[in-house]
């Protein structure tokens, strides 16, 4: 009986060890204690019904410019007076066909674009030979010299160039007529090049008709968030169309209706997409507001002209289309939610999640810094901290969030701070001029003065011998 009492005594013993009972990996006073989450609070955000005239985006007037005479900084004045952020310099150089343009033009393009910018606007620049059918252009290779010509100026001015449309051929510079033979592929291909070349990676030249940067590229595959913002050929090359809702394939810009619409509605996500209508022909039924406002807001557009084709315009103005049209015209951009670590302490990372929405018809398609600024309680300081957020990422009727730790300096002083969103211009020459700063579509406070969107947030800053060191790379700094 003793025997069978030891027997079974082992086989337990043998149980415990098989089942890890006495694994000292496993004894209770070893066991790692669940790590505790950070507590973040959240903020909700409401949308503003405001029109708001923010940067490269909406309603534009075209101005017809020369060789010689300067462009009036009062119609810019009133362009911008009008709720305006953009403008068209069309350039017509009828008389510089056959040499080279005078020395003197380098220098007055660039004072026209000083004056663009002393009146708060970007422009879109486009350059001809003749605003007429039966006009002359120029050959390539005069082409080709203007814009080298121009190339200077172009990258000293970059910042107040929404983007350029490939021009010079035929009239209008629209690539359909052309004197010297160059409404062809190769043409059209040597010339895109050509811009591509003389113009800032960081900007986009605008082509007539998708069936010309398909030719370029030879493939008709649109851009998609993997391929755009890439700096290369195809992700460099917008669309703009100057018959917009004129009739079915907008006279002729649509050559495959169905495959060529759907590319440019891709595409207007990443590259800017804008343009006009135009007199569709006597006779002709003009379409409404309800339907360019759908148009507009399918293919992505960011900007259209308010100047032409006036009667066409009249009509979507009935029902309040236009307006509509002028509010939601490109980007819209809110905040919808934000996440923060509300105690913190000096040297430590404060932890934020921004969720932005897009409530209007087109993305950014210029890149520009995202910045953090913390202020301090009675505005006395503020840091500031440039985050890698891309807000060409967020598209229309869709959500995205970002998340990010930021570190504190070691040497905060303790207090409150409150937490503001910097969105300036991506260029050195304008990031500190407040009129080219986005403002967010919230109904919190924006500061005009500097450019800042108060994110209703407050932050406390104090001592804690329990905080962690911060490890994060992006870290505030004072300003």
């Amino acid at each position: 009986m003793t025997h069978l009492n030891n027997l079974l005594l082992s086989a337990m013993v043998l149980m415990a060890m098989a089942c890890g009972g006495n694994n000292n990996d496993e004894r209770p006073d070893n066991i790692t204690p669940p790590t505790t989450e950070v507590k973040l609070k959240s903020v909700t955000y409401r949308q503003s019904n405001d029109e708001i005239a923010n940067p490269e985006r909406g309603l534009y007037t075209q101005l017809e410019c020369n060789a010689t005479e300067s462009v009036s900084l009062s119609s810019l004045v009133k362009l911008r007076s009008e709720g305006k952020t953009l403008v068209q310099l069309m350039y017509y150089l009828p008389q510089y066909r056959n040499t080279d343009l005078p020395e003197t033009f380098a220098t007055k393009l660039s004072a026209d674009l000083n004056l663009v910018e002393q009146a708060g606007l970007k422009a879109i620049l486009r350059f001809a030979y003749t605003n007429s059918q039966e006009g002359e252009d120029a050959p390539m290779n005069i082409i080709k010299r203007h814009l080298d010509q121009i190339k200077p100026t172009l990258h000293e001015q970059v910042g107040v160039i929404a983007c350029v449309q490939a021009g010079f051929i035929g009239a209008w510079g629209e690539w359909y007529y052309s004197t010297n033979k160059l409404n062809n592929t190769a043409s059209y291909a040597e010339l895109l090049n050509k811009w591509l070349e003389v113009l800032p990676a960081e900007r986009c030249v605008q082509v007539r008709v998708p069936k010309y940067k398909k030719d370029f590229l030879g493939n008709s595959t649109a851009l998609t968030p993997e391929t755009a913002f890439k700096n290369t050929p195809a992700a460099r090359i917008g669309h703009h169309n100057d018959a917009f809702m004129t009739n079915e394939t907008n006279m002729g810009t649509y050559l495959d209706l169905k495959n060529d619409r759907m590319y440019v509605a891709q595409e207007g996500l990443f590259v800017p997409l804008g343009g006009e209508t135009a007199n569709p022909g006597k006779g002709a039924v003009l379409s409404t507001g309800d339907q360019a406002l759908a148009e507009i807001q399918t293919l992505h557009w960011s900007f259209l002209n308010d100047a032409y084709y006036t009667p066409m315009l009249d009509n979507w103005k009935k029902g309040g289309y236009f307006n509509k049209i002028k509010k939601l015209l490109g980007y819209r951009i809110f905040l919808n939610k934000t996440e923060f670590t509300e105690q913190n302490a000096p040297g430590s990372d404060l932890s934020l999640n921004l969720t932005f929405g897009n409530a209007g018809t087109a993305c950014l398609y210029n890149a520009r810094p995202v910045v953090l600024v913390l202020c301090s309680e009675n505005n006395s300081s503020e840091y500031v901290a440039t985050t890698d957020i891309d807000l060409r990422q967020v598209q229309p009727e869709r959500m995205a969030t970002f998340k990010l730790q930021v570190k504190l300096p070691s040497n905060l002083p303790e207090g409150k701070y409150k937490l503001k969103l910097w969105l300036p211009d991506g260029s050195k020459a304008l990031r500190n001029n407040p009129v080219y700063a986005v403002r967010l579509a919230n109904t919190t406070v924006w500061d005009k003065q500097k450019g800042y969107n108060d994110m209703d947030i407050a932050i406390t800053v104090a001592k804690d011998k329990n905080a962690k060191a911060g490890s994060s790379t992006l870290v505030f700094s004072k300003k």
